[in-house]
């Protein structure tokens, strides 16, 4: 019998709030692969449309994360922490992301998650996208412990994400419960001390075979043309109701050389 992936396809919703200029929520149900960096080949291997580094109806590419180049991700994540001042070493890797769907994929974040020998969590990486084609990591430390597994980072923001929202004088606060039968990130963002915004993304597992991953697909077609658009259709909403908007900035270094 053959060992079963440690990968998994999760389900559920990812939710965005804000309170301040305006008042303005939405909820939207989504699907995610949490990929076991080290299972690439075998998925590859057992699910017939998927692809890994090659083309597929669903796909992984490397050039897709952390930088354009084909280089594998583990080892650029490696490279990247190094440079943070963290070694990887022989911690296990999941990331939590959306997939190419007919080729083409957008994250807006996509999460690396850095386990040790007991599956508990080192450290996380969030890699966020703008729509821009700029892309910016934060580390998360997770010094501190909250509710059961959950750990809470606090970082300034520096990546212009929305031209809805300013980066000066704003911090984040992410609580991240890392991936078991269920996975929740909770972004807070504070100017001063005032809560402006929050997003929660709360995704319950299921197994990762053709037949899971065909009908979250069936559910949510065009996983990347349907994001994209959703993004798009909140800003009008904004604008529409006068959100103050932010001209975007050059992107800061994002350390991957």
């Amino acid at each position: 019998m053959s060992t079963p992936l440690r990968s998994g396809l999760y389900m559920g919703s990812v939710r965005h709030r804000r309170f301040a200029p305006r008042k303005n929520a939405f909820r939207y149900g989504v699907y995610q692969l949490l990929l076991d960096l080290s299972e690439l080949p075998d998925l590859d291997r057992a699910i017939g449309f998927f692809g890994y580094n090659r083309a597929g109806l669903v796909s992984f590419h490397d050039r897709d994360h952390l930088g354009s180049t084909d280089e594998p991700v583990r080892a650029k994540l490696a490279r990247w922490l190094r440079g943070q001042g963290h070694e990887l070493a022989d911690s296990r890797v999941l990331l939590l992301t959306n997939p190419r769907v007919l080729g083409y994929v957008f994250n807006p974040v996509s999460y690396f998650f850095c386990l040790d020998d007991d599956g508990e969590l080192r450290f996380t990486v969030a890699e966020v996208f703008n729509t821009f084609g700029e892309m910016y990591c934060y580390l998360l430390d997770g010094t501190e412990r909250t509710n059961g597994r959950a750990v809470r980072s606090r970082v300034e923001k520096r990546f212009h994400v929305s031209p809805f929202m300013r980066i000066e004088g704003v911090r984040y606060e992410w609580i991240v419960t890392p991936p078991d039968e269920r996975v929740t990130v909770h972004i807070d963002e504070f100017e001063a001390d005032e809560k402006y915004f929050d997003a929660t993304l709360n995704l319950a597992r299921r197994p990762l075979t053709a037949a899971t991953l065909g009908r979250a697909m069936l559910r949510y077609p065009h996983l990347t043309a349907r994001t994209i658009f959703l993004i798009h259709w909140q800003a009008a909403r904004l604008w529409a109701r006068r959100v103050p908007f932010f001209r975007k900035p050059e992107p800061p270094d994002n350390g991957l050389g």
